[in-house]
């Protein structure tokens, strides 16, 4: 499996749990609302750092982020 797509798609659903824009979780994470886009696209390699600031903004645990079960 694509680590980095699995990343996106599960940052993409927790997102959409939360009913929040791409831009409010961009905020939220201290991140620029294009590279959070590429993020969920499976396009960009994002830092742990990058990953435990969009954990922490989703409110969930940087490994749900990886969990390939959906």
């Amino acid at each position: 499996m694509d680590w980095k797509r699995c990343l996106g798609q599960n940052i993409l659903r927790l997102r959409r749990r939360r009913d929040w824009s791409q831009q409010t979780l961009a905020g939220e994470a201290n991140l620029s609302l294009r590279y959070l886009a590429g993020i969920e696209r499976g396009e960009e390699n994002p830092s742990l750092e990058t990953i435990v600031a969009i954990s922490t903004a989703l409110g969930t645990d940087p490994a749900r982020l990886f969990d390939t079960k959906g």
